[in-house]
């Protein structure tokens, strides 16, 4: 398996996450902060380059009685954004991975006010890690 991005997609940032080359284990890998779409995709482009990875796990906000919201539509167009850049884009679903990464970080005592990009990073490996558990070899 080559390696896999994770993204947790938020309007100002997202957290990523990537895999090992094995896709296994899923970890931090950064968050980007951005004004517009392009600028985003931009620097999407220069990291898969950077790190040799096509393939991205996009979490998937789907509300808990399985209807879209307005973040669904954005993502389903992000995702064909980046689609047009020839990325392979998987939807993966992400409810309550930012509270089940916020328990996390307060187990551990870390200050989830003031570690607000460390919660998008712990998302971002959630939702990939849940992607590369469910598709083991």
């Amino acid at each position: 398996m080559m390696k896999v991005i994770g993204i947790d997609f938020g309007l100002s940032k997202v957290g990523l996450a990537i895999s090992d080359p094995s896709g296994i284990i899923a970890l931090p890998l950064k968050v980007i902060r951005y004004k517009n779409k392009e600028d985003l995709l931009s620097e999407l482009k220069d990291i898969s380059k950077e790190k040799n990875v096509n393939k991205f796990v996009i979490g998937y906000p789907i509300s808990m009685n399985y209807k879209e919201n307005e973040m669904t539509k954005i993502i389903d167009i992000f995702k064909q954004d980046m689609e047009n850049m020839n990325f392979e884009v998987i939807l993966e679903d992400e409810r309550l991975s930012s509270e089940y990464a916020k328990k996390i970080m307060i187990e551990q005592d870390v200050k989830v006010s003031r570690n607000k990009e460390m919660v998008d990073l712990t998302a971002a490996s959630i939702i990939l890690q849940t992607y590369l558990d469910r598709n083991k070899n």
